[in-house]
């Protein structure tokens, strides 16, 4: 079954499905700025980010697979940071 659906509608259809449509998609805040992912407080309903303490516009709302995000932060306590470099959709 699983031959069939990379037949049917390729490998970056199948692993894009199976990471955020049948996994557990989660909404990020990344900072324009910076690159590095931020957090929304909901009570006050404003995004900031932890690095450059820019908040408001300058951030950027995105979904990635709640995995994904689990291992930014723990490569983040190892003091390895990745960025996200967006670009305009």
């Amino acid at each position: 079954m699983e031959r069939d659906c990379l037949i049917a509608h390729g490998v970056s259809m199948v692993i894009s499905e199976r990471m955020m449509l049948s996994s557990d998609p989660y909404e990020v805040q990344v900072c324009r700025q910076c690159d590095l992912l931020g957090y929304h407080n909901y009570k006050s309903g404003i995004s900031t980010c932890s690095m450059c303490k820019k908040s408001g516009h300058n951030m950027c709302t995105i979904k990635l697979p709640y995995a994904t995000k689990l291992l930014f932060q723990e490569l983040q306590s190892m003091n390895i940071v990745l960025r996200l470099k967006l670009t305009e959709a």
